[in-house]
């Protein structure tokens, strides 16, 4: 079985390397030539950016990525990030309206979303915030990262704290109800010319702020992966009873393949979007391939 693993594509944006045809269709050659016959895509968030263009200009950046892969034929599994958490609010919605024209008027948390929809042509299944599947005799769960420790949005880390400081846990719905109250606010404002503006002068802020970071923990020969591992391995924890082989995850746009003392083994897929290394994984039954878009030789693999 070979599983391809993409994550921070950012459909609409500029950076998204593949908005461009041309570079659509090598990369779907990529995954032919170096997938050694790929049975499923897994989406591992951020697909669509819904924080900074609109709902459609974003679908219609992807559309023809859509319908190369659905030229393809495969399974496609869509993991919801942050960028484009509005997907989980519209699956909510209408299962809110589907209850209540059956006169079912309550609210339901499921703490583990899945659904099926077509987007632009292409059918897929999503899933939030875990997707989980067993490759070969071999767990792995999939997610997109931002609910980890270190990883979460300044708002979020900011509610999470005013609710601890009350002498109140934080349980995985509140993380939820201040997920969905930060990123509705700011799917909202890309509506708004000036919002955009501002988010992208703090977004290029950070940007330059992370890439300083990164090349200091680098020089420290301290992986992003590494750093996050102890994090990990709470999220696991706390979201899941048995044992976890693998944990892949993306939204850092920082991709490597990590193990402490052959314990759980953890890939970052990276992004495919402008300023970054442009990566992504394929996952087989005994190995994981960290692959650099246009590139012939691995750039990291490991023995699952």
């Amino acid at each position: 079985m070979s599983i391809a693993v993409i994550s921070d594509t950012h459909f609409g944006l500029k950076s998204s390397v593949l908005s461009r045809r041309d570079n659509v269709d090598y990369f779907i050659w990529e995954l032919w030539r170096y997938g050694d016959g790929i049975d499923e895509v897994v989406l591992l968030g951020d697909i669509l950016d819904l924080w900074r263009v609109r709902m459609e200009s974003a679908i219609r950046d992807a559309s023809y990525f859509f319908r190369r892969l659905d030229e393809l034929g495969l399974g496609v599994s869509y993991v919801v990030g942050n960028h484009d958490h509005h997907m989980t609010v519209i699956c909510q919605e209408l299962s809110l309206l589907e209850r209540a024209a059956r006169g079912e008027l309550f609210s339901v948390y499921l703490p583990n979303l899945r659904w099926a929809m077509n987007l632009a042509g292409l059918r897929m299944t999503f899933h939030y915030p875990t997707y989980e599947m067993e490759i070969g005799s071999r767990r792995f769960m999939f997610t997109h990262g931002h609910h980890l420790d270190g990883i979460k949005s300044l708002p979020v880390q900011i509610f999470e704290g005013i609710r601890r400081l009350s002498g109140e846990p934080v349980l995985p719905a509140d993380l939820e109800r201040m997920m969905a109250y930060a990123y509705e606010s700011i799917y909202r404002s890309c509506y708004l010319g000036e919002a955009v503006e501002i988010e992208e002068s703090l977004w290029r802020v950070t940007s330059i702020f992370d890439k300083v970071r990164s090349g200091v923990l680098r020089t420290l020969r301290y992986s992003p992966v590494e750093s996050q591992y102890d994090a990990i391995i709470k999220f696991i924890r706390e979201r899941h009873p048995g044992k976890v082989d693998c944990f892949i995850y993306g939204d850092t746009h920082q991709a490597a393949i990590y193990r402490r003392n052959e314990d759980l083994l953890v890939a970052n897929a990276g992004s495919l979007a402008d300023g970054g290394d442009n990566t992504y994984l394929i996952l087989t039954d005994d190995e994981i391939q960290l692959r650099g878009f246009g590139r012939q030789e691995p750039l990291m693999k490991m023995y699952v």
